[in-house]
């Protein structure tokens, strides 16, 4: 389904309510072979200057890199999986530079993009040209294509990215119940739009307390009831249920468990970011997305520019920020020794 209508979903304001729709989706089959599972996020902002040293990319969790050779996934919880579409493949991750992934974006670059985009579409192409694309473009492999989701860690990844995108809503009520911007085919976008596959308005998607999805971020303030979209289709959790049910989709994984360490670094707050380097080492800001490769995936090369120049600037204040705090650490030591 991902794949199918990928330009549907990707590169306008369809991705947001969409995704979440998604997830909520994936969430539903999995209550089914175990009732009390929740759709963990995995906060990447965590290692965001190595994820290869974050557990979740370890043979505790859903495993890191993919073998030599064929790429194939072998460690973890999907250890050897095979997948069906597009073709009878191993699952496979082929890392960005070989052994590593590259940096991510640090959590206060994304937090610098909530300060500043005031629409939904703003807010969207910022994040969907940066800080989400990448983390596909980083793992690799089947994580670097429009069929991404026959990788479990894609909607943990895009869990993240909800969770970043309610963090913005909760800002402003108005948020709950307006969209704007256009979709694949440049028609307007509101709350009264249809999501593709799933022909539910996009306003259904708008609170994660709404009708349906039922649920709260541990930080994030839940949607106020009176601020709601409230739609004249009736949506309830049943037929939300049953419309899960009638698709064509094939049987989720099993059940996974929670992944570790998803506690957010404080925001402004990245002195401190776990990592595999000196902390007399400046960090690294992640590298450019190619053209070829945003072009591939219906992303917005101007803006992954511009983007790219805002990571850059937010991870060059973090260093200078750094050498300061090393620098009234010495001077400290100094006086004390004295």
């Amino acid at each position: 389904m991902h794949d199918h209508i990928s330009h549907q979903i990707h590169g306008n304001e369809q991705f947001f309510a969409w995704h979440r729709r998604f997830l909520r989706h994936f969430e539903i089959l999995m209550q089914e072979i175990d009732p009390g599972v929740m759709l963990p996020y995995w906060n990447w902002g965590t290692y965001w200057q190595s994820p290869v040293a974050d557990p979740v990319l370890t043979g505790a969790y859903f495993g890191g890199n993919g073998r030599p050779g064929d790429n194939c996934v072998v460690e973890g919880a999907q250890a050897r999986w095979g997948r069906n579409y597009p073709t009878r493949n191993c699952l496979t991750r082929r890392f960005r530079y070989g052994a590593t992934t590259g940096a991510f974006w640090p959590m206060r670059a994304v937090r610098d993009v909530m300060n500043t985009a005031k629409t939904h579409a703003q807010f969207r192409s910022r994040i969907e040209n940066g800080a989400h694309g990448i983390v596909h473009l980083g793992l690799g492999g089947d994580f670097e294509t429009m069929y991404a989701p026959v990788d479990v860690l894609f909607f943990m990844h895009h869990a993240m990215i909800d969770k970043i995108w309610a963090e913005w809503q909760s800002r402003d009520p108005l948020r709950y119940r307006n969209v704007d911007g256009y979709d694949s085919q440049r028609i307007p976008v509101t709350a009264n739009s249809l999501m593709p596959f799933y022909s539910e308005e996009v306003g259904t998607a708008l609170a994660t307390n709404g009708p349906g999805y039922c649920y709260v971020y541990d930080d994030i303030p839940a949607a106020p009831s009176g601020a709601m979209f409230r739609t004249s289709r009736r949506a309830n959790f049943a037929a939300f249920k049953a419309a899960v049910n009638n698709t064509s989709e094939q049987q989720a994984p099993e059940a996974v468990a929670d992944a570790d360490d998803t506690t957010d670094v404080p925001a402004g707050n990245e002195f401190h970011v776990k990592h595999a380097f000196n902390d007399t080492i400046d960090f690294r800001p992640p590298s450019p997305m190619s053209t070829e490769w945003l072009r591939g995936r219906h992303m917005d090369v101007a803006e992954a520019a511009r983007m790219q120049a805002l990571v850059n600037n937010v991870v060059a204040q973090i260093n200078t920020e750094r050498r300061q705090q090393r620098a009234a650490a010495a001077a400290a030591a100094a006086a004390r020794a004295v």
